[in-house]
């Protein structure tokens, strides 16, 4: 072989060497791209999968480059009814609370009042409330201690912008607390006068026995006495009075025997209680609407 031919063969030698090389590499790179493209559905299809054993009723992604879909317009307008749903459902047969409730400036006391009241004179209080008002006929000879009370508490003002906080349909609404929460007073404490609601508890007794037999005293229920338009003190117990009070609207044998000062009877505006005590409630039982007392007026005769 001619020292060109050697040169020849030697080139062919490389040249089939780097096609070797060259297809080598090909299929090297081929493996390396479909072991990639196997991984990633590998990848795609476990997510998918581990997103389904998380959250089987997940909804599906959200592209967070569309554009919102909903009118500002048509948005504002179901907010706006829904705000206004909710008023009227808060809203019962009060109305909405007006803008001019006198402010609370209840004072605090010491103690209780000088007995300043004639036992012998009648005595009536106008609850003048944002729902309307309510005349009470005061009695001044059974409960002397507790109709002065009102009438001093009245004549300071003390009852001016203090809401109903406590209603009950069928049953009271509970007003005089200052602080709106059930727990409030005007600083001091004075005893019962049961007298009036003794004397309530008896009549109802005495007609459970008409009603159920001469024979029948170990059965009868045990009633409240205190029927519908009683107007009576609300307390923590025996011996507790101070500013709160209520009217009975409903059944009288909802409250236990003898245990409230009963100081007077609602001659007018007893539809206003039942207004009152209609209106949406909170789970306190406190109208979602207040119902405040502007004032309460005293007139004796």
């Amino acid at each position: 072989m001619t020292k060109k031919q050697h040169g020849k063969e030697v080139a062919r030698a490389r040249s089939k060497r780097r096609v070797s090389v060259q297809q080598r590499r090909e299929r090297r790179n081929r493996a390396i791209v479909l072991t990639m493209v196997v991984l990633m559905a590998f990848s795609l299809i476990g997510g998918a999968l581990l997103s389904l054993a998380r959250d089987p009723a997940a909804p599906p992604p959200v592209d967070a480059t569309e554009a919102p879909t909903e009118d500002p317009v048509t948005d504002d307008a179901a907010t706006d009814t829904t705000e206004e749903v909710a008023e009227e459902e808060a809203v019962g047969p009060c109305g909405p609370t007006p803008d001019d409730v006198p402010e609370i400036t209840s004072a605090s006391y010491d103690e209780p009042f000088d007995l300043t009241i004639d036992a012998d004179a009648a005595y009536l209080a106008t609850f003048e409330t944002t729902c309307g008002d309510i005349v009470v006929e005061l009695d001044a000879a059974a409960a002397p201690v507790t109709v002065n009370n009102l009438v001093n508490l009245a004549e300071d003002g003390f009852y001016d912008g203090i809401v109903f906080h406590r209603v009950i349909q069928g049953f009271m609404a509970q007003v005089g607390d200052p602080t709106g929460t059930g727990a409030g007073g005007p600083g001091y404490t004075f005893e019962d006068e049961l007298e009036r609601a003794e004397e309530l508890f008896a009549a109802v007794q005495e007609e459970q026995r008409e009603e159920l037999g001469a024979d029948a005293d170990e059965d009868l229920p045990v009633p409240g006495g205190y029927p519908r338009g009683t107007v009576a003190m609300a307390n923590a117990g025996a011996d507790t009075n101070g500013s709160q009070l209520f009217f009975a609207q409903g059944d009288p044998t909802l409250l236990p025997s003898p245990a409230y000062t009963v100081f007077g009877t609602v001659i007018e505006g007893m539809d206003v209680v039942d207004d009152i005590v209609a209106s949406p409630t909170d789970p306190a039982d406190r109208p979602l609407a207040d119902v405040a007392i502007r004032t309460v007026t005293i007139d004796r005769s």
